[in-house]
C-alpha cells in the first residue's frame, strides 16, 4: 500500500489583501477615509472636523475614531495609545483648505488634505509614479508579534484624480 503525504493548506483570509465581505463606513460627505486590518472587521474612521463656518478645524484637522463592526457598528474613540504609536498623525497647515500629514507610524508618504472641486467638500491625496491619488481606504496586514504587531504590508485604494480610475498600491515593509 502506498502512502502519499497531501499538504493541508491555510491562507489567512486578510493575507491576500482586504476581504471583499468586510464591511464599510457609512456613507458621509466629511468622512475622508478609513483603515481596516486583518486582525478584525473593525475601521478607523478619518472624519475632516470642521468650523462653524465650514472651514478645517485648525486645532483637530481630522477626527480619528473607531467604528467597531464586531460590536454592532458602535463608536469608539482613539485610545492615546493608538494616538501616539499607531494611528496618529502628524499635521501641517499650509492654508486654509490645504493640509499636510503623515501617520506617526509611518513617515514615509506624505498625504495632503485639500477642497473637493465642487468647493464643498474635502478628500485626501497623495502622490507616486507622478500621478495624484484620492486615498479611499487603507488596509494593513500585520502578524502578531507580542506586544505590538507585526506590519507585514499596507495597501491603499484610491482614484486617479486625471483618469478617475480605480488605484491600488501595495507597499512591504521592510525592517
Amino acid at each position: 500500500m502506498k502512502h502519499e503525504l497531501k499538504k493541508k493548506i491555510y491562507v489567512d483570509p486578510g493575507s491576500q489583501g482586504r476581504p471583499s465581505w468586510y464591511p464599510v463606513p457609512p456613507e458621509d460627505k466629511d468622512i475622508l477615509f478609513f483603515i481596516q486590518r486583518n486582525q478584525n472587521q473593525d475601521a478607523i474612521v478619518y472624519r475632516v472636523n470642521r468650523t462653524s463656518e465650514g472651514l478645517i478645524n485648525d486645532h483637530l484637522p481630522m477626527d480619528a475614531y473607531w467604528i467597531r463592526f464586531t460590536e454592532g457598528g458602535i463608536r469608539r474613540e482613539l485610545n492615546d495609545l493608538q494616538n501616539r504609536l499607531a494611528y496618529g498623525y502628524d499635521i501641517d497647515k499650509i492654508s486654509p483648505d490645504l493640509y499636510r500629514f503623515q501617520f506617526v507610524s509611518y513617515k514615509d508618504l506624505t498625504f495632503y488634505i485639500n477642497r473637493s472641486e465642487n468647493g464643498k467638500d474635502f478628500k485626501v491625496v497623495y502622490q507616486y509614479d507622478d500621478r495624484t491619488i484620492v486615498l479611499k481606504n487603507i488596509y494593513v496586514y500585520a502578524v502578531e508579534f507580542g506586544v505590538f504587531p507585526d506590519v507585514k504590508y499596507i495597501e491603499l485604494y484610491g482614484e486617479d484624480v486625471r483618469t478617475n480610475l480605480a488605484d491600488y498600491k501595495m507597499i512591504t515593509i521592510e525592517k
